[in-house]
């Protein structure tokens, strides 16, 4: 092989030295496209990470903001159902109150009621006994009007001419003729006690014993005597002869 002259060693160099630089050339071209192609997937990876948070971001508000929602949704139910508690309670006391001042109306009405018909009991019982006792005293009255008229009666049968009887001496203008013309044993005591002279005792003189009925049945008796022309004895007959006489 023939020996390389200095110009072909040189474009050898040359084309080999070219050579060498284009292979430096392509490989930082591929080692630039390569960290190029790294920074961009990084910058993807960092981009998408980026958008993974915001979302996981979004995501996380999101469910505090649902989180807080419900949790004012449940204080709002729960401070709602206290207020339903409260008004039923409030309203199961006015009820209870309104019910007790109802009962204390209707007991209040009960008894007002009660003491109108005890007080028209009462006044329909006064009334019956004033009745009755009305019926009794003009019985009593009738009665006394009758016995009375009977002893009218007896009475005028006993009068004969002539004689006076002691109930028509106690008219004073009669007795005080016949004590003029008369002075005899046989005259009755009474007589001689002038109105104009006679003095009252003013001393209470004591009832007899026993029961009122039994001294009524006494004083009847002597009255009956007494028209007749007897004289008391007793100190209990000198009274009813004051109590006729006054």
């Amino acid at each position: 092989m023939a020996k390389k002259t200095g110009s072909a060693n040189n474009r050898s160099a040359a084309a080999k030295k070219a050579a060498a630089t284009r292979k430096k050339n392509a490989a930082a071209k591929k080692k630039a496209e390569a960290e190029k192609a790294a920074a961009a997937k990084k910058a993807a990876t960092a981009k998408k990470a980026a958008a993974t948070r915001k979302k996981n971001a979004a995501a996380k508000a999101k469910a505090e903001a649902e989180k807080a929602a419900a949790a004012k949704k449940a204080a709002a139910a729960k401070k709602a159902a206290a207020t339903r508690a409260a008004n039923a309670a409030t309203k199961k006391k006015a009820e209870a109150a309104a019910k007790a001042a109802a009962t204390r109306a209707r007991k209040k009405t009960e008894a007002a009621e009660a003491e109108k018909a005890a007080k028209r009991k009462a006044a329909a019982k006064k009334a019956a006994a004033t009745r009755a006792r009305k019926k009794v005293d003009a019985e009593a009255a009738e009665a006394a009007k009758v016995a009375a008229a009977t002893a009218a009666t007896a009475l005028d049968a006993k009068r004969r001419p002539g004689l006076i009887l002691s109930v028509d001496q106690l008219d004073s203008s009669v007795s005080n003729k016949m004590r003029k013309k008369l002075s005899t044993s046989t005259e009755a005591h009474h007589i001689n006690a002038r109105g104009d002279a006679s003095k009252v005792m003013s001393k209470g003189v004591k009832s007899g014993r026993g029961a009122k009925s039994t001294a009524d049945k006494r004083k009847k008796a002597f009255h009956q005597r007494w028209l007749e022309g007897a004289n008391a004895q007793t100190v209990e007959e000198f009274s009813w002869v004051r109590e006729f006489t006054s």
